[in-house]
């Protein structure tokens, strides 16, 4: 699909607007990134291939060492495996990434604690994951997750929840929602010559004018009950005792 932000807006205006990418990567920039500097081993769990990797250049830069797992071998990916068996040995990481991931596994409990157990203690793990969402890649789409069982999850890690935000309030959702209406013309079958300006219209209108005053009204949502999904960071004791996630 086309992005007509892309084309015609500066770079920055055009990623502010994806708003089911742009919590994410700010949350990555504000909490991971600061933590990485040279000699710091930071493993992304489900990576993706090199083009699905928005942030890889902005990690690299900071002097980390970078290492990318997926399931698919490809462009970018380091390491071919299973998140829920991770082929690394307990304490191999001091950052583990895992940004819209665990929607697609089959058990989100181990894939957790195998996150856990690859962390050195004291080290982080920064996840993402929807708690509202279209299904996509099919049929790998599970689940999705309120921040009380990301909690839970967390805590049977073994993890301590340093930092959960919402991915976004109901504005926020909205915008999103409104703006898939894009995918769905796409997919009717209605002539060309009907679709294509309803195409054009729905990406004008959903994908930049009704997106600014939603962004807009998305602060006075202090209650983010229906949010996109939830961006949580642990970190893992440095003890022997088993962490208790913060409410």
């Amino acid at each position: 699909m086309i992005s007509l932000g892309r084309l015609f807006l500066p770079t920055r205006w055009h990623e502010r607007l994806q708003v089911d990418r742009y919590p994410i990567l700010q949350f990555v920039r504000s909490e991971a990134l600061p933590l990485m500097r040279a000699g710091v081993k930071v493993l992304d769990a489900g990576s993706g291939r090199l083009p699905e990797q928005t942030l890889r250049g902005e990690i690299l830069a900071t002097g980390a060492e970078l290492h990318t797992l997926d399931f698919c071998a490809g462009e970018g990916v380091d390491f071919v495996g299973d998140v829920s068996a991770l082929p690394f040995e307990a304490g191999s990481y001091d950052i583990v990434l895992s940004t819209q991931v665990l929607e697609h596994v089959q058990d989100p409990e181990k894939v957790c604690a195998e996150m856990a157990r690859v962390l050195k203690p004291g080290g982080h793990l920064f996840l993402t994951t929807p708690q509202s969402s279209p299904i996509h890649n099919e049929p790998w789409n599970y689940f999705n997750f309120t921040h009380y069982g990301l909690a839970l999850l967390f805590e049977k890690a073994g993890l301590q929840v340093v930092k959960k935000e919402a991915q976004g309030g109901h504005f926020v959702m909205l915008a999103f929602q409104l703006h898939w209406t894009v995918r769905y013309l796409q997919r009717c079958n209605a002539s060309a010559i009907l679709k294509t300006p309803l195409l054009l219209l729905a990406k004008v209108v959903f994908g930049f004018f009704t997106k600014v005053p939603l962004l807009w009204l998305d602060q006075f949502d202090t209650v983010r009950l229906n949010t996109q999904g939830w961006n949580f960071h642990g970190s893992k004791p440095t003890g022997g005792a088993t962490a208790t996630a913060a409410a």
